[in-house]
């Protein structure tokens, strides 16, 4: 890390060392001309002219020190907030590359904590750390020799208290990396509960839930001060032994002096240069103290951060070399023999995945396995041994331009469908082709340029209506730009023109997170907007109708049918109005097709299910 980051500021590191050189031999400058300074005036052969001088010389090196220190401090902080910054970038790149499981598995807090809280105890690591640590320790060779040139025997109380203490610091590191990373893992926890609480509290404070969330937050708060609590005490006992090492180095220093002195084999300026040196051991000892304290927290922070950049993603491998091009035009889609079962579940302590399910819809699905009609007499399958398939030996094909209703109920695997066709996952066995492409031979960019897909549940961030409709395209020269005309265009088209004429500042009004202040289908609107800009070839709809009120419904429903012009689309719905937009239906159950066709002819023929759920209510059978 530190190669890799540190490469692009090289001149920076080599003015840091070279300044660290000059601040080191200040230092030690500054004890050898208060010897001669005390050696001078005690033996009385020196002229007010001398000592001046001495005396000028020693705060000519004293400020020399610390104009070169403040220069380093903002040299070093600057360098920590680059380096870590790039690795933030880095990290946040690479976990939006990695799949939909590994999302599914983490809160939003936790992986804010482990991409700025765990880089954050890098800053220093990139920059002081590295600096201060080689820096001080040459303080403490440089000194130890001066000393030794003084008095060897001196020299040997130097060099062992500098043993005593850095052995002492290596004893504990592996306990203190132990203790920080498992308060970052912690911090990660706690940061995680809270994230997903404060978002919900609009559900938890009403149905009576704040007490059971306390009652949840209390164990994390205790468990994370104790992890504190231990931690601060362990770093008070060995600072409490470093300054007793410290006395008992000064006071033997003393002791040989005095009877150096007393012997006349030593002058007073020297007794005072030997005692200032070891005294001046203390200062560096600590830093060196200190910077290993904050090497630990970074080392627990390179351990977490590591463990991510190993995580490698699974969806887009398979691309790798391919780089398959889509062609233009609304395309054919195909599934071929399509098995898929979700595996995004945390390992149990043993290694082994786990026996119970963590997706809602993978347990509904299995349950109407179990009780379907199927050829297998009710099992569900398996698919890798992992869990149960969420999706069986799905067949079928849509025409290019037409419209595929998509039926069933929750958990049959409807929404199953549209994750694969944005290769959020990919198959387990069978294929999904586009235009006869196989979707695992296309670059995942090349992918979702073709396809778009409107959710129920709409994501817009804090910023301009301009940066939501086209997710900040405008700044990306990797992305065609969107003009201001093309945006106003879409809207007028989608009928959110008085909606847009009606903001203050148009389209650099800016919106709130989450879409509040505009309504349910004011949201749904503007993500319709967003991929007509996009201009998809393949769209797909997935309930995005299902929470609006019949007059906002009938607005959205006539920009569907503008979004679904000369495209091929797959429709997700529980509402009639909804389906009879389709030229296909696709019926799942329990992971499985058991109805596919023209919907005309599925709605005229009494024999089909279709045909029955026409009769009965979509609404009714579906919910």
């Amino acid at each position: 890390m530190l190669r890799h980051y540190l490469r692009p500021h090289r001149g920076r590191v080599a003015l840091l060392f070279l300044l660290l050189g000059g601040s080191i031999a200040l230092q030690l400058l500054g004890p050898q001309l208060l010897g001669r300074f005390v050696d001078a005036a005690a033996g009385g052969d020196g002229s007010a002219n001398r000592l001046t001088v001495i005396a000028a010389l020693f705060f000519a090196a004293v400020l020399a020190q610390k104009v070169i220190h403040l220069v380093t401090v903002y040299l070093t902080e600057d360098l920590g907030w680059a380096t870590t910054n790039a690795l933030r970038g880095d990290l946040t790149a690479h976990v939006l590359r990695l799949d939909m499981g590994f999302h599914k598995l983490r809160t939003p807090g936790e992986l804010i904590e482990r991409i700025d809280g765990d880089v954050g105890q890098l800053a220093e690591y990139f920059s002081t750390i590295v600096v201060n640590l080689l820096g001080n320790g040459l303080l403490v060779a440089g000194i130890l020799v001066l000393v030794f040139v003084a008095d060897w025997r001196v020299g040997l109380v130097g060099l062992t208290y500098a043993l005593i203490m850095l052995t002492l610091f290596r004893a504990i590191q592996a306990r203190m990396v132990r203790l920080y990373t498992r308060i970052s893992q912690a911090s990660a926890e706690l940061l995680g509960f809270l994230e997903e609480y404060m978002t919900g509290t609009e559900d938890v404070l009403p149905n009576g839930g704040a007490a059971y969330v306390m009652r949840r937050l209390y164990p994390l708060l205790n468990g994370h001060a104790a992890l504190r609590t231990r931690t601060y005490t362990l770093t008070v006992v060995v600072r409490s032994a470093s300054w007793l090492l410290y006395a008992a180095a000064v006071a033997a220093t003393m002791g040989l002096s005095a009877l150096a002195f007393r012997a006349g084999t030593m002058s007073i300026g020297t007794v005072f240069l030997l005692v200032f040196y070891v005294g001046l051991l203390e200062s560096p000892l600590d830093a060196v103290r200190r910077e290993l304290a904050s090497i630990q927290r970074a080392l627990a922070g390179v351990n977490r951060t590591r463990e991510l950049f190993v995580l490698q993603p699974e969806v887009g491998a398979a691309a790798t070399g391919a780089a398959a091009i889509l062609a233009g035009g609304p395309p054919a889609v195909r599934f071929e023999g399509v098995t898929f079962a979700y595996k995004d579940r945390p390992p149990t302590a043993d290694g082994r995945p786990p026996q119970e399910e963590t997706s809602d819809e993978l347990r509904a699905t299995s349950e109407e396995s179990l009780n379907s009609d199927t050829s297998d007499g009710g099992r569900p399958s398996a698919v890798g041994g992992l869990s149960d398939a969420v999706l069986h030996d799905i067949a079928f094909a849509l025409a290019p331009g037409r419209v595929l209703g998509v039926l069933g109920r929750t958990g049959s695997g409807k929404t199953t469908l549209t994750r694969l066709l944005f290769r959020l996952y990919d198959v387990d066995a069978g294929a999904i082709m586009l235009d006869g492409v196989d979707l695992r031979a296309v670059g995942l960019g090349e992918l979702r340029r073709h396809v778009g897909l409107v959710t129920q549940d709409v994501q817009l961030f804090a910023a301009s209506v301009r940066d939501n409709l086209t997710l900040f395209a405008n700044y990306d020269p990797a992305r065609p730009a969107i003009a201001d005309v093309q945006i106003v265009a879409a809207l007028e088209s989608l009928g959110l023109g008085p909606w847009l004429r009606g903001l203050p500042d148009g389209l650099d009004t800016l919106l709130e997170s989450g879409g509040k202040g505009l309504s349910a289908g004011e949201a749904q609107l503007l993500a319709l907007a967003r991929v007509f800009l996009r201009d998809p070839r393949l769209v797909v709809l997935d309930e995005a109708s299902s929470r609006l009120d019949p007059a906002t419904e009938g607005l959205l429903e006539r920009a569907i049918d503008r979004l679904l012009a000369g495209r091929t689309g797959i429709v997700i719905a529980h509402r009639l109005r909804t389906v009879q937009r389709t030229d296909d239906i696709l019926i799942l159950e329990g992971g499985r097709v058991v109805e596919h066709g023209p919907r005309a002819a599925l709605a005229a023929d009494p024999g089909s299910r279709f045909y029955r759920l026409l009769q009965t209510g979509l609404e009714e059978v579906l919910v």
